[in-house]
């Protein structure tokens, strides 16, 4: 895999100097993104996320003992051997002191485990399967078990849907712990009201969908890739037309899935992202964002520009560029402001304001907000 340079961030670095005065080298982080031929948007957008945070960074002279912090973008690959080349030439080559991870949740537990005996932290814009198992890891995004229980509820009480069907990739462990949350959430005093299919294969996801759509059941879970969600919403739309779907894969926010679809069927999401839903400091990211890079943020920008807020925020405080004391400074994280409000931690596990969504017409809305303290 061939290392990403970052133009912008080397532009930004000369403007700090002056004619007379030689750039310090920077402390240097380092962004996994997905391969650009896998899913360029995603890729871009993460990438100019980071982009702004230390653009922000530079504008307000923020150095780590007198240096200022540059990003080294490399893509990642579909197998675990890349991820971990990648991984080792940045720690041991490039001498990274932090990892920002990429959103596949798959590629980040193989940047983590390629990480360990470098002891560098890891920032994590998305989400994790579950807890994380070090102090020096940090995810942002909602975890899946608490979007499952909530669209759980949802489609239960609200849509007062009588019998589910869970359709979900086994290899992918956001999939699985949304989707077993989704069903623990699920009333269970209905007969034959809810039943999981899984897939690990193209032909055993054709044969589930078949049986799910014989079942013919009030409400679909899809806790899948975005790939399979868009390949099997048509199917689904025309065979239930009037079933909702609820998205149960890694969260990509509203944008992601709003571009696939059709008028029907209704699509439900849980999201740690709503851009009608910033706080100040929010808008204003969104406000510079799309003036730097012409267009408006999504989720993938927004999360990527708080994931590198956080680590320039912490390496600040630090003070020094070392991994020990970033991974100390971390340990001692209570709080941070994210555009959609503050994120807080428990037993190593973000909380945060959640939205609930529905895409009715090929339009997204807000339907419910669910505060830190309520999920």
């Amino acid at each position: 895999m061939r290392l990403v340079h970052s133009l912008r961030q080397l532009v930004l670095l000369s403007i700090l100097g002056c004619s007379s005065k030689a750039v310090p080298e920077p402390v240097w982080i380092g962004q996994l993104l997905p391969p650009a031929g896998t899913n360029r948007t995603l890729a871009q957008h993460a990438r100019q996320g980071v982009e702004q945070a230390v653009a922000e960074a530079h504008a307000a002279e923020q150095m780590i003992a007198g240096r200022p912090c540059a990003i080294r973008h490399v893509e990642g690959g579909d197998e675990e051997a890349a991820v971990q080349a990648e991984t080792v030439r940045l720690l041991a080559v490039n001498k990274v002191i932090a990892l920002l991870t990429d959103f596949d949740a798959m590629q980040t537990e193989r940047l983590i485990r390629a990480s360990r005996s470098y002891g560098a932290p890891v920032i994590v814009p998305g989400e994790l399967p579950g807890p994380a198992d070090s102090d020096a890891i940090v995810s942002l995004g909602v975890p899946p078990a608490v979007r499952g229980q909530l669209l759980a509820r949802h489609a239960s009480v609200e849509l007062k849907c009588q019998r589910v069907a869970v359709l979900t990739d086994s290899r992918r462990p956001v999939a699985a712990a949304f989707a077993e949350a989704f069903l623990k959430a699920w009333p269970r005093n209905r007969s034959g009201a809810s039943e999981e299919w899984t897939f690990t294969t193209a032909a055993e996801r054709e044969e589930r969908i078949n049986r799910i759509i014989q079942a013919a059941p009030t409400v679909v879970v899809l806790a899948c890739s975005i790939a399979d969600f868009r390949l099997l919403r048509p199917r689904l739309a025309a065979a239930l037309p009037n079933v909702p779907l609820i998205y149960g894969g890694e969260d990509a926010g509203a944008a992601a899935l709003q571009a696939e679809l059709e008028t029907h069927p209704d699509v439900y999401l849980a999201t740690a992202y709503s851009p009608t839903h910033l706080s100040d400091h929010g808008r204003a990211f969104a406000r510079s964002y799309e003036e730097r890079f012409h267009e408006a943020p999504d989720l993938y920008a927004a999360q990527s520009y708080d994931a590198a807020r956080l680590l320039l925020g912490a390496l600040h405080r630090a003070g020094t560029a070392s991994r020990d004391a970033l991974g100390k400074e971390l340990a001692c994280l209570e709080q941070f402001e994210s555009v959609t409000g503050p994120v807080r931690w428990k037993e190593r596990q973000p909380r945060r304001r959640v939205f609930l969504i529905a895409l009715k017409n090929n339009r997204p809305s807000v339907i419910s907000t669910v505060e830190a303290e309520e999920n």
